[in-house]
């Protein structure tokens, strides 16, 4: 995917699938500060533990991303 398809998402709940199959679900966060030509995106999703840590998943640009999904009616997506 494209920085203007994955855009539209940032700071929404999401559901995306990886270049290596892996599907995330939760806030996705951008950040272009680093200055090496791509976008970092951050899935923050509910700890896997009860009373533990948010989970956070960094994705090194867009082209990493195959699917990208609306995921507000899911409540485990929700940061």
């Amino acid at each position: 995917m494209t920085d203007d398809e994955v855009r539209p998402y940032v700071g929404s709940p999401v559901r995306l699938t990886l270049d290596d199959g892996r599907v995330l679900a939760g806030t996705l966060h951008a950040d272009d500060s680093h200055g090496h030509g791509h976008t970092h995106y951050a899935v923050v999703s509910d700890p896997v533990r009860q009373g533990g840590e948010k989970v956070t998943e960094v994705i090194h640009g867009a082209d990493r991303i195959t699917v990208i999904e609306d995921a507000s009616d899911d409540p485990a997506a929700v940061e």
